[in-house]
């Protein structure tokens, strides 16, 4: 699992801003990039110039930088469709082909003897053109798919859709990824936000990120470029593997602290219907360890709990509510997760591993 960025060659941006841009979100980890070649609004001339220069500091960076690319654009470059060592010469990891390229020719690409990575559209992704690429021979250790970011409002993809097309993809062991968008700074000429998933659209970058990590992306892409530093930043730290939640503390005792930010929540492997359930502390408690009754108060949504001594056996359980529960003297209200990542709570099943990051307020 990784994170990338997508630099844009010919529109807002200069190229060295693109290539600082670069250099920020490679100091933070970021391993890919994502450009494109068919940008209809774009300079031709300009973008094969400035592309050459961003894949060679990719490279030598030791980020892996994907271009999507045309049939078009590879006149431009000096390419064909049977030949893409000049490709590989620029430092590209791969190229994603979309329209334009029949599943032969996908195929075809997929045996180049230079290693290049070849990557299709996991939005418009069928049974039918899989089953085609396995009769053109494809080698699927060189393929891999990425969703489309959708540019205009109401044109992203559902999570049935996404969920049903990744389904597919798995199927050929394929790592498949998604884009997010930014809060910040939109790319035009739309200036909507590019993320795959609709419901994204205005939703903060790490909360779509966390999302499509649960959902079982591999790899998570801002479609937007450039994204504030501090957004470049907290998507960074968004763990790929653990779910993350961001709370508010209500009241809440030392002893309860630290159990609520303990190392990491793992969720009973019988989950339960009402709640989310984080037992491992049940046992763990001396007898000096008292968790006095307090806030008793009707637990809502997303509010997390730990019983007190008065539920006896049960005492240091922590839970989250998965539904409105009534007000209870043996169980103390201490927190709640933040109103924007309430979703993120039905991601959590059976042995779901889980962290909470007390929420410290806004940043741009």
């Amino acid at each position: 699992m990784s994170k990338g960025i997508s630099v844009y060659i010919g529109m807002k941006y200069s190229l060295l801003e693109n290539l600082e841009f670069i250099r920020s979100a490679h100091k933070l980890n970021y391993k890919n990039i994502f450009t494109s070649l068919h940008i209809p609004e774009v300079d031709y001339v300009r973008v094969i110039e400035e592309f050459k220069a961003i894949a060679a500091l990719a490279s030598s960076l030791g980020m892996n930088i994907i271009a999507d690319i045309s049939p078009r654009a590879f006149t431009y470059i000096g390419a064909s469709i049977s030949e893409l060592k000049v490709i590989k010469e620029m430092g590209v990891y791969g190229v994603r082909v979309d329209f334009g390229f029949t599943a032969k020719e996908i195929a075809e690409f997929t045996r180049n003897p230079f290693d290049l990575i070849i990557e299709i559209n996991a939005s418009t992704v069928t049974k039918v053109f899989l089953e085609e690429l396995e009769k053109n021979n494809v080698d699927f250790s060189k393929l891999q798919a990425c969703h489309n970011y959708y540019p205009r409002l109401n044109t992203g993809i559902s999570v049935a859709t996404l969920k049903r097309k990744n389904e597919m993809l798995k199927k050929y062991n394929m790592k498949v990824s998604a884009f997010i968008p930014s809060n910040f700074s939109k790319r035009g000429p739309i200036f909507e936000g590019l993320p795959t998933l609709e419901i994204h659209r205005f939703s903060k970058p790490e909360v779509a990120a966390k999302h499509l990590y649960m959902l079982g992306l591999d790899d998570v892409i801002f479609g937007d470029s450039i994204p504030t530093l501090h957004e470049l930043e907290i998507v960074a730290s968004v763990d790929e593997k653990i779910l993350r939640f961001n709370v508010n503390i209500f009241q809440c005792s030392p002893l309860e602290k630290s159990i609520l930010f303990s190392e990491s929540h793992r969720n009973r492997p019988d989950p339960a219907e009402d709640v989310i359930r984080s037992t491992g502390f049940r046992d763990t408690l001396k007898a000096t360890d008292i968790i006095l009754k307090h806030n008793n108060v009707e637990r809502k949504i997303g509010y997390i709990t730990i019983d007190n001594k008065d539920y006896l056996r049960y005492v240091g359980e922590l839970q989250i509510c998965k539904k409105n529960l009534s007000a209870d003297n043996r169980v103390n209200v201490i927190g709640k997760i933040v109103d924007e990542e309430l979703f993120l709570i039905d991601y959590v099943g059976e042995e779901t591993e889980f962290k909470f990051i007390e929420f410290k307020g806004e940043k741009i």
